[in-house]
């Protein structure tokens, strides 16, 4: 019989290649990333709250030159008609800001007037603002980069008076015309006229102040972000002061992760010879509900008399992603926030938990390594409106009977179960070693441990009440956690973010953390690698679901857990807390942060 060697080689060798490439394709592991999909319809909703009142006048930073490309206004030669279609759609634009703005409680804008780019557009628009029509909506100007302007007579405004007091009154004379709007915003009978980051020019800011005539008209501000020399602000009658914008970059983060930035200062009217200066104030990197709890409490902190100003930055400044628009992703969220703080109003929210009422399926555990602090747990724990088994584990076995009584007395638990463990391995082992055989009969799972990070003090003690308030701090806030859970079958864990006095070390990945991580995802994670984002519950407390965290319960890696010896680094514990979302992530869950308590 005849073979064909060459045939039959051909065959052979396309087998080796086929069976390389099944290896190579069963081998290839999937990278696991911890980017996040949780969208929440609420953001898209919006509230009216024009029938209320408030102590404050809130003035919101308008850049009308965001909306240019928008309006597709190109400087240079245009036709009327074209000229006239631009401002149609810009008093109708404007129209419906004013009418959101005045909705949600904004008293009015402080407009930014740029000296050197598209002064025919910025005058258009103020103009629009200066016609009574729109809504009596009031309204300041606020120049930019008015040095500019006359950086060909710079140096000679710094030596020659007659040029300054030319050049002074051909200004002044430029936005007359804007004053006689009912619309524009005045203190004690002055202009308030806004200026930000002078410098050169302090010469020519120095003037207007020192001008009798045009002092009684005008109420400088200035408005600056932070210098070493601020001399200039003499000449003002108050300022402002900005955060540096080297702040967006701050633990090398990119500035979408400050994703809404909002500075604020009051300044009264009832003394307006008075400098008034306050220190800024900064949220960054907030979601809605942290938004509303932080300004709320400032509010409530300052308790402001009547008639103060209160500045926001800003409307619409999208180009370093300071806004209080809606938009796709939060929708109308921040201004309703906004209002709700305004106006001293709770958010108050209702959730039937029915299910969870009439079947135990919580079990909280709790790492008691402090004594002192079981008051607070048991208070606390005693907010969650269903049933729930409590778990503790402590490290003092002669308290073991005096701590039964005291849970038998306060506890409205369902059922608890105190463990006495060795010092070893912090929260985490105690933690792992007591659920292990409970957690098949549970849905949800809270773990808590009473933190003080005795190294620093002050931190551990708002850190420990950050995390506890976040987390149990209320029934309203428990029950909003667990109707989550409830009614999104893809939610799996939920923590606070970030405290910010842990900000600066949470983005620091040492080799030695990763080498546990990488160790963990070897057990874990069949054909699967991590990857290499990072975000973890910093603290190691949380809300999960069971079913997004099991394997932790599955492996028993209690040999790994070294003896105490207040390791700061390169621990198994370190691995653990930072490996909880990419396993909630590899059982195809999302995770959910939250804030609504400041502190």
């Amino acid at each position: 019989m005849f073979v064909n060697k060459e045939s039959t080689f051909d065959i052979v060798v396309a087998k080796i290649v086929m069976i390389n490439l099944y290896f190579i394709i069963i081998n290839k592991k999937k990278i696991i990333n911890i980017d996040n999909s949780i969208k929440e319809s609420y953001y898209q909703k919006n509230f009216n709250f024009s029938h209320l009142n408030s102590t404050y006048k809130i003035l919101a930073v308008y850049y009308p030159q965001n909306y240019s490309h928008i309006i597709n206004f190109v400087e240079g030669k245009k036709s009327l008609t074209n000229e006239k279609k631009n401002i149609d759609f810009s008093k109708a634009l404007i129209e419906q800001q004013v009418k959101l703005a005045k909705d949600h409680g904004i008293y009015g804008f402080g407009i930014v007037y740029n000296c050197i780019e598209d002064k025919i557009f910025n005058e258009g628009i103020i103009n629009i603002f200066s016609n009574c029509s729109i809504n009596n909506f009031p309204f300041f100007i606020i120049f930019n980069d008015i040095e500019g302007c006359f950086q060909n007579v710079t140096t000679s405004l710094i030596y020659n008076s007659t040029l300054i007091e030319t050049c002074i009154n051909n200004f002044i004379d430029g936005i007359k015309k804007y004053f006689i709007s009912n619309n524009y915003i005045k203190l004690k009978g002055k202009y308030i006229l806004g200026f930000f980051n002078l410098s050169n020019s302090s010469r020519f800011l120095k003037y207007i102040k020192n001008n009798k005539t045009i002092r009684k008209k005008l109420y400088i501000i200035s408005i600056f972000h932070i210098k070493k020399n601020l001399d200039y602000l003499n000449s003002s009658n108050s300022f402002i002061k900005l955060p540096s914008p080297e702040i967006w970059l701050k633990n090398n983060l990119s500035q979408k992760y400050f994703y809404h930035f909002y500075f604020h200062n009051l300044f009264n009217e009832a003394n307006t010879s008075l400098k008034y200066i306050t220190n800024f104030f900064i949220m960054n990197g907030c979601k809605p509900e942290k938004f509303y709890i932080i300004f709320k409490k400032y509010l409530n902190i300052r308790n402001p008399e009547k008639n103060h100003f209160l500045i926001f930055n800003a409307w619409n400044n999208y180009k370093e992603n300071l806004y209080l628009e809606p938009d796709k992703e939060f929708g109308y969220s921040y201004l309703n926030y906004l209002s709700k703080a305004i106006f001293n109003l709770d958010d108050n929210v209702f959730y039937e938990l029915e299910i969870l009422k009439n079947k135990c399926k919580i079990a909280v555990q709790v790492h008691l390594f402090y004594e002192d602090l079981m008051n607070d747990i048991i208070k606390k724990t005693n907010n969650i409106p269903v049933k729930f088994d409590l778990y503790i584990s402590i490290v003092f076995p002669e308290k073991y009977n005096e701590i039964i009584n005291y849970i038998k007395c306060f506890t409205k638990a369902n059922y608890f179960e105190i463990l006495i463990v060795e010092n070893k391995g912090r929260d985490v082992l105690p933690f792992l070693n007591q659920i292990k055989m409970k957690y098949k009969y549970y849905k949800y799972l809270c773990h808590l441990h009473t933190k003080k990070t005795k190294k620093v003090p002050e931190i551990g003690f708002l850190w420990r009440n950050y995390l506890f308030n976040n987390l149990i701090g209320s029934t309203n806030i428990i029950s909003k956690i667990l109707y989550d859970f409830e009614n999104d079958n893809k939610l799996g864990f939920i923590f606070p973010e970030t405290f910010y006095g842990i900000i600066k070390y949470f983005y620091i990945l040492t080799k030695e953390n990763k080498k546990w991580m990488n160790f963990l995802a070897s057990k874990f994670f069949s054909n699967c690698i991590i990857g290499e984002k990072l975000d973890y519950p910093a603290g190691n407390m949380f809300w999960a679901k069971i079913s997004a965290i099991f394997q932790i319960f599955v492996y028993d890696l209690s040999s790994y857990f070294s003896n105490e010896k207040n390791q700061t680094d390169d621990t198994i514990m370190h691995g653990i807390e930072r490996i909880w979302l990419y396993l909630v992530k590899y059982n195809r869950f999302n995770y959910k942060t939250i804030t609504y308590y400041a502190i």
